[in-house]
């Protein structure tokens, strides 16, 4: 063969290459867009269902209508769980970047976000209990939110497959097998247990357990859990016998602690809000929750209404929404940090409130210029945590 044919052949395979590789970029991008959107699209419904239910709580209720309630929220706990496990193990498939550790706690990011775990073991007749190693209750750092989903996703497994009896959390310090310090948390329940030949395979993903005709579910929560535990260089292993419980132990890098501070004694709020939100029943829902946490709150459906507001009132934040007509939550956070517009402060805190929860809509978001991001389905506990800590953080 002459150099001539070889280089033809060679510039034949690059551009075979070339197109292959652009054709896979584009698929990748049509695969991220339609998980984009089917997470916002099965969002926004949840976040309303959720935020009712626990309005309608607060009302005048009979034991009849109590018991009915109790069951819709039952139903879309599983639901929203079921929803987070095929988006949290499709967006964990499709990311590359490696992320940063951070500092945090875990007495304020990790343990307020198990309360809703705590109510949903009371209301099944369990005793839930949290331990905490004094050796682990200063400042850590690692990967909190990937920690809670970990624990969270262990705690709910736990509950579901428990009928009488205890979970219990515990966050310990101790050594991995090479002797090096780690954070170790285990979950351990009293329910039916995982037999020997299946407790290496329940960490596969779309495998199911011996009782999951019973229990339900997909087969994807712990599938995502071991895939967290790996990325944070982490080990995962259960010790369990057939109706005899089980322990879920994971052992995450421990790289040091910082002495623990005295909690600051100032709080925040109640703040006069601007909610900028298109969707009818989500607007009513989030206004009326705020409210009832005593927040002052306006609300709009747009981010041009949003600008209007702003220049006319004073507000002490905002809450924004990403996908909305007329003008989107990104685009008017970039012209109310621009400063362009007469009579608007473009210092105000903004937090984004979206049903978009891709890793690339929170980087268009603090590119945009905003202070956090909440998603939804949102739980009013942490709203009011996050809003308290910008607020702060603005005034510090």
């Amino acid at each position: 063969m002459s150099s001539d044919e070889i280089a033809v052949k060679m510039a034949r395979l690059e551009r075979m290459l070339e197109n292959a590789q652009q054709e896979s970029a584009e698929n990748a991008k049509v695969r991220d867009e339609f998980l984009a959107r089917i997470s916002h699209e099965l969002r926004t419904p949840l976040n309303a269902i959720m935020g009712m239910t626990e309005l309608l709580s607060g009302t005048s209720l009979d034991k009849t209508q109590t018991s009915y309630l109790a069951m819709i929220d039952q139903s879309t706990s599983q639901l929203f769980r079921l929803v987070n496990e095929v988006l949290d193990f499709s967006r964990l498939q499709m990311q590359t970047q490696i992320h940063e550790a951070v500092p945090f706690t875990l007495a304020e990011d990790i343990l307020p976000r198990l309360h809703s775990h705590q109510q949903k073991a009371v209301e099944k007749g369990l005793h839930f209990s949290i331990h905490v190693d004094p050796d682990i209750s200063g400042t850590l750092r690692g990967f909190p939110d990937w920690i809670l989903n970990v624990v969270g996703s262990l705690s709910d497994n736990a509950i579901k497959f428990t009928d009488y009896g205890e979970i219990l959390v515990q966050f310990l310090r101790g050594r991995d097998k090479d002797g090096n310090p780690c954070l170790c948390i285990t979950v351990t329940d009293t329910g039916i247990g995982v037999p020997k030949e299946s407790q290496e395979i329940i960490f596969n993903k779309l495998v199911t357990g011996p009782h999951s005709q019973r229990f339900g579910g997909l087969g994807m929560g712990l599938a995502v859990v071991r895939e967290l535990v790996g990325k944070m260089g982490g080990e995962i292993i259960v010790d369990s016998d057939l109706y005899l419980g089980s322990t879920f132990a994971v052992a995450l890098p421990l790289p040091g602690i910082e002495p623990k501070k005295a909690a600051p004694a100032e709080t925040w709020g109640p703040f006069t809000i601007l909610l900028v939100e298109d969707e009818p029943v989500n607007r009513f829902m989030t206004e009326q929750l705020l409210i009832k946490h005593g927040h002052q709150v306006h609300a709009v459906e747009n981010g041009e209404q949003a600008l209007e507001a702003l220049a006319i009132e004073r507000f002490d934040l905002v809450l924004m929404d990403i996908s909305m007509p007329v003008m989107d939550g990104l685009e008017a956070t970039r012209i109310i940090r621009s400063g362009e517009r007469p009579g608007i402060n473009k210092t105000i805190p903004i937090i984004a409130l979206t049903a978009m929860v891709m890793p690339m809509d929170r980087q268009r978001c603090i590119a945009a210029g905003m202070d956090a991001f909440v998603t939804k389905p949102v739980e009013s506990s942490k709203l009011e945590t996050v809003m308290g800590d910008v607020f702060a953080s603005r005034r510090a």
